[in-house]
C-alpha cells in the first residue's frame, strides 16, 4: 500500500502501522493471544514469502526487496480472519498477497487489492473456516494449531450483519458495533479504532476523501431506500454501515494508491461504484459484498482513471481540429 506518494518508504510504513495499531489492539482484547499470533505470523509469512520474490524474480535489491509493506499486508489481511481459523491459513494467505506485489512490480498496477485478494480466496475455497465467528472474550488458546471444532461450534454465533440478512435487526443496537463489541472479524470489529486510523491517515495526507467519502455516502443511501418496511429507515441504514467489513474497506481499501486511480474524479466514481455494487452483493447473493465490489471496482481503476484524466492543451486542440470546430490556420479559403 501507499506505493505512489512521494515520501520514503520508512514513513509511509510507520504511517501505515499507527493507522493499524488501534484496531489490532482491540481486536487482541476482544480475542485474546491468538488473535495476535493470527496477525503477526500472517504478516511474516508475507514478509518470508515476498523476499524471494522480489530479488530473484522481479530482480529488485536486497533493500527493496525487504519491504515492510508485505509484513503491514500481512497483518492487514489477518484482520478479515474470524480468529477460530487455523494458524496455517496465514502462510496460504501469504501466496496471494505476495503474487499481488509481484504484479505491481511488473505492470505498474495491480489488479487487485492484496489483502482483499487474499481474504476472498480464502472466503470462497475454505467457508467453512472463514465464516466461524465467536463472541468477544470468549478466548481459544492462542498457539495451538487447529481448534476442535466442537468447541468452536459452542462458542459460534451471528455477527450483526448475518443477523440483517436474515431478516432482523441488530438488537443491539449500533453502540456495539461502534464501540467494538460486536462479533466478527479480528480487525474489522472495531470501528471507531479503525476511524482512529483513518483520521491519522487523513492527518498525513494518506486518504482520500473523494473515495472514502463516496463510498460510505453511496451505502448510506442505498441502504435507506432499501430498508424493510417494518424497520425505521435511518436506524437500519446505520446498523447497515457499521456491520461487516465495510469500515475496513472505506479507510484501507479506498485509499490503496496501487489500485486507487489518481485523478479526482476517478476516486470519486471508484468509491461510489464500490458502494453500489457493496450493496447490491450483500443483497443479492449475501456474506460479505464489500470483498467482492473491491475485487470488481479494482479491475475497472485504470478505466476511471482514463475517462476523468483532464486533456492538456494540445489534446484539447487536437480533438477540436478532428472535429472540425478548429480552424486551421494553414487552410486557404476562397
Amino acid at each position: 500500500m501507499f506505493i505512489r506518494s512521494p515520501r520514503n518508504k520508512t514513513a509511509l510504513g510507520l504511517d501505515l502501522l499507527i493507522a493499524l495499531l488501534p484496531a489490532a489492539a482491540w481486536g487482541v482484547y476482544l480475542y485474546g493471544g491468538r488473535a495476535a499470533v493470527l496477525m503477526i505470523l500472517c504478516g511474516l509469512c508475507c514478509a518470508i514469502l515476498d523476499f524471494p520474490v522480489q530479488k530473484f524474480i522481479c530482480r529488485n535489491p536486497v533493500k527493496d526487496a525487504l519491504s515492510p509493506f508485505a509484513f503491514l499486508t500481512g497483518v492487514l489481511t489477518a484482520f478479515w480472519f474470524p480468529v477460530t481459523v487455523p494458524l496455517w491459513f496465514c502462510a496460504l494467505a501469504a501466496l496471494p498477497v505476495v503474487v499481488c506485489r509481484a504484479f505491481y512490480r511488473y505492470f505498474g498496477h495491480r489488479l487487485f487489492n492484496s489483502s482483499i485478494f487474499a481474504a476472498v480466496l480464502l472466503h470462497l475455497l475454505y467457508p467453512q473456516y472463514m465464516g466461524r465467528y465467536t463472541p468477544p472474550f470468549a478466548y481459544f488458546p492462542a498457539f495451538q494449531i487447529e481448534l476442535d471444532p466442537a468447541l468452536v461450534e459452542y462458542y459460534r454465533v451471528r455477527t450483526p450483519l448475518g443477523i440483517l440478512q436474515g431478516g432482523r435487526l441488530y438488537e443491539d443496537g449500533t453502540v456495539p458495533q461502534l464501540y467494538g463489541f460486536a462479533s466478527g472479524a479480528i480487525g474489522a470489529v472495531g470501528v471507531a479504532c479503525l476511524l482512529l486510523g483513518g483520521v491519522w491517515l487523513l492527518v498525513r495526507k494518506l486518504l482520500s476523501l473523494s473515495a472514502t467519502g463516496s463510498y460510505a455516502l453511496v451505502i448510506l443511501v442505498l441502504s435507506m431506500a432499501f430498508a424493510p418496511d417494518d424497520a425505521e429507515m435511518l436506524n437500519y441504514a446505520w446498523l447497515y454501515l457499521l456491520s461487516g467489513g465495510i469500515t475496513l474497506v472505506a479507510i484501507f481499501a479506498m485509499n490503496d494508491p496501487a489500485t486507487l486511480p489518481r485523478t479526482p474524479g476517478g476516486k470519486l466514481l471508484f468509491g461510489g461504484i464500490a458502494g453500489v455494487l457493496t450493496v447490491f452483493f450483500r443483497d443479492t447473493f449475501g456474506g460479505e459484498g464489500a470483498l467482492a465490489a473491491v475485487l470488481v471496482v479494482s479491475l475497472l481503476s485504470p478505466l476511471l482513471e482514463r475517462v476523468t484524466r483532464p486533456l492538456n492543451y494540445f489534446e484539447t486542440r487536437k480533438k477540436k481540429k478532428q472535429s472540425g470546430t478548429l480552424a486551421d490556420p494553414n487552410r486557404r479559403t476562397t
